[in-house]
């Protein structure tokens, strides 16, 4: 039987990403981070765009301080974002119009890729070091098809700011979702499959 004595530490607020780690069994606690994601270039390769968000999200966590010395401890951070056929990369929308725009020129088909960065630190001397850090990212397509008619019910319904492109394809967006080609929790938020295995690796179940 697996031991869960560990907590991850997620520096992140996304309601997405917390959902997913609570339907894996994972416990988790949220902390804050003050990255300027503005500062990474959205001009090169989506997967590198993401992991490089995803590790200066890391760099700025704020992670609570260590009680004893020799303490371990899981920092996990994210980011989420996508691309159209036309090249454009969809990040969260700055108002409803771009909402709807963004929408819109996802309907052909939509490259999502998530990066994620996991650490362990060991408290020492009154700081956390690094031990272990995995940077890693995973991806799939998809179609998800909301018509004019549906644009403002949908936009209603889901926090459209605080998602990438406003594609939300779980609970009430399932229904715009025609298909996926790969992980749909990549989509969602995080590779499962692959943070499932990096755990592992650092001793997060033992």
């Amino acid at each position: 039987m697996m031991n869960r004595s560990h907590i991850l530490y997620i520096a992140s607020h996304s309601a997405s990403r917390k959902s997913l780690l609570q339907q894996a069994g994972i416990p988790f606690c949220v902390i804050d981070q003050h990255a300027d994601e503005t500062s990474v270039s959205t001009t090169q390769p989506l997967q590198d765009i993401v992991m490089q968000i995803a590790l200066l999200k890391m760099e700025h966590a704020q992670i609570p301080a260590g009680k004893i010395e020799g303490q371990i401890c899981f920092v996990l951070t994210a980011d989420t974002l996508g691309l159209t056929q036309t090249g454009r990369v969809l990040c969260k929308p700055i108002d409803r119009a771009d909402a709807m725009t963004m929408l819109r020129d996802a309907r052909p088909g939509t490259l999502t890729a998530t990066g994620f960065c996991l650490r362990t630190y060991i408290w020492q001397q009154g700081a956390w070091v690094v031990m272990q850090e995995i940077l890693d990212y995973d991806q799939a397509g998809s179609i998800f098809d909301v018509p004019d008619a549906f644009i403002d019910w949908y936009l209603d319904a889901i926090p459209f700011l605080s998602v990438s492109g406003a594609i939300s394809i779980e609970g009430f967006g399932g229904q715009f979702l025609q298909s996926v080609q790969g992980s749909y929790e990549t989509i969602v938020g995080l590779p499962m499959f692959k943070l499932r295995a990096a755990l592992f690796e650092f001793g997060f179940y033992e």
